[in-house]
């Protein structure tokens, strides 16, 4: 893999805007019974369907630049023939037959009364797709289970779960799409500040606000109705070094609803700090390969462990014998230092205040979400689980998670750091200069904003990991002030890295994203404190080949 509540009931309902949910109900029960009459039946089917509306406005150098609306419905069949112990899932975790545009998905029309039938033939036609593939991908499971080696993994190949009923009204009209032209003059009064500032080549201002209805319905009887909306605002600006690097620099604000956004005062004082920082890193130094002591700030610590940590904490993708399966004999043995605390709980909507992107209700098997405690005491403890169970993991515990077209699988949601030892910033910055002098180095590294970062766990690769740090600082041995350089690139090995944790503080940072997987992307968080690593790689990043503009930059009459 590489990585980058009121239950009303839902039957019989009136509204126009939900008889998908007895369209979906009546088509996967008529569907269903039709394939049991076939040679290989069904034993477990599931319809996900997720309405999405995203409202998109960004600007640049003053200026509106682009925006959008769209709405728009995907379904997901899932058909899974043979039986719990072995099915089609078996070595295939994605049941869509791949295509030239990806996997092969439905559209589904967005008009609930006029568009009744067309919905149903649009269900119709994607399910016999996906029973056909199912079919063939059955026959070759078995055919191999048969002549190929016993696989060391034991556990069936679906589990069962209890069956859920939960529903949510749909949002008021209002809640469903921004007010275009309201943020239009907002972002482009933030992104205005940029043409005081002549070095920066490129900006933009940006809010993309997204509303999504999610169906789940199963022949078991679990049926999901939820909404999800997320919200972000995203300032970026881009300089470039007179050897041609280009330097970027973000900030992002996340909210579930826009009225909750930061005021513009607070994003132009941001957006002037943003290309202060971009003026001074245009002239720092590139920095050369290091290895040797670092502090992480709680936002790039956040990434680190998201990246080289909850990737590996996946559950089902440790299923694969093409998996690294960097911890799935650990469990119960010490993976980091003692005092360090890992969990992974999408049932949070907000830590310290700030909302959280990994939050839902239900994943996407219609399973309660749950928190998952990964990590006691430096201990590991537990994986994140879909249907798909593991040997010494039998169930789910709520963390299948999927992009409308893709089929689930495990994912992180709101990865959360902490420790029972934290030390101040005072402290950790003492503690840094005391390992730069034990190891004979000019000077350590503070990684302060990093823009995320992909990880490799496949077996038979280099199961490492790579960082993209924006903003890094020389913190020198003798006194000299912190310098900022450019050109760095964080990478390492994962078990080489996790012993070389020592401290950790105890204020944390958020760190919000998406994250892209086999399942595809989906929205995360990461909360960590600022830790202290005794030694860290970095390369220099690749020389550009970009010229440098022939041309000043227009100026404003």
């Amino acid at each position: 893999m590489l990585s980058i509540c009121l239950f009303l009931g839902i039957g019989g309902l009136a509204s126009a805007q939900e008889q998908l949910v007895d369209v979906l109900r009546d088509e996967l029960y008529r569907e269903y019974d039709e394939l049991k009459k076939q040679e290989l039946p069904p034993y477990h089917m599931n319809f996900r369907v997720i309405d999405k509306q995203v409202s998109y406005v960004e600007a640049s150098f003053g200026s509106a630049k682009n925006d959008y609306y769209f709405h728009q419905r995907r379904l997901v069949p899932q058909i899974r023939l043979g039986s719990y112990e072995l099915d089609n899932f078996k070595e295939e975790q994605m049941g869509a037959m791949a295509t030239k545009n990806g996997l092969s998905t439905a559209f589904l029309p967005l008009d609930n009364e006029g568009g009744e039938m067309a919905i149903r033939q649009a269900i119709w036609n994607e399910t016999n797709n996906r029973y056909r593939y199912a079919r063939d991908i059955y026959r070759q499971t078995v055919a191999r289970h048969q002549v190929n080696a016993e696989q060391e993994d034991k556990a069936p190949s679906f589990s069962e779960a209890p069956v859920e009923k939960y529903y949510e009204q749909p949002l008021p009209e209002a809640k469903q799409k921004l007010d275009m032209a309201h943020w239009k003059e907002r972002m482009k009064r933030v992104s205005a500040v940029f043409n005081e500032y002549p070095e920066i080549i490129d900006c933009k201002t940006m809010i993309n606000y997204v509303v999504e209805r999610r169906y789940f319905l199963n022949t078991e009887g679990t049926e999901v109705v939820q909404n999800l909306t997320y919200t972000y605002v995203m300032l970026n600006g881009q300089v470039k070094a007179d050897d041609g690097m280009v330097l970027p620099l973000s900030v992002t604000y996340f909210a579930y609803d826009p009225e909750d956004l930061p005021s513009d005062e607070r994003m132009i004082a941001d957006a002037h700090h943003l290309a202060k920082t971009l003026q001074a890193l245009r002239t720092a130094p590139v920095a050369d390969p290091f290895t040797g002591p670092a502090l992480l700030s709680g936002a790039a610590s956040g990434v680190f462990f998201h990246e080289i940590f909850g990737h590996r904490t996946e559950g089902q993708r440790m299923k694969s014998d093409t998996d690294g399966q960097t911890f799935k004999k650990m469990i119960g043995k010490y993976v980091l230092p003692a005092d360090l605390q890992v969990a992974d709980d999408p049932t949070l909507t907000s830590y310290a205040g700030t909302d959280l992107n990994g939050f839902y209700k239900y994943d996407d098997q219609g399973v309660k979400a749950q928190r998952v405690n990964l990590v006691s005491d430096g201990i590991l403890k537990d994986f994140l689980m879909t249907r798909t169970p593991l040997d010494g993991h039998p169930v789910s515990n709520g963390h299948a998670r999927a992009e409308a077209g893709y089929d689930p699988v495990s994912r992180q949601s709101n990865l959360i750091v902490e420790t029972k030892n934290h030390k101040t910033e005072e402290e950790l910055r003492a503690l840094l200069l005391e390992e730069v002098k034990k190891q004979g180095k000019e000077y350590g590294y503070f990684f302060k904003e990093v823009s995320g970062g992909l990880t490799y766990t496949a077996k038979g690769g280099n199961s490492s990991f790579f960082v993209n740090p924006l903003e890094v600082y020389r913190i020198y041995l003798d006194g000299r002030p912190d310098e900022l350089v450019r050109g760095v690139d964080l990478v390492g090995t994962p078990l080489s890295m996790f012993s070389n944790i020592i401290y950790a503080g105890g204020e944390s940072q958020v760190f919000t994203g998406m994250c892209g997987a086999e399942s595809g992307q989906i929205p995360v968080t990461a909360i960590s404190p600022t830790i202290l690593v005794n030694k860290v790689e970095t390369q220099r990043k690749a020389k550009s080949q970009d010229m440098l503009p022939i041309l000043p930059r227009p100026e404003r009459k």
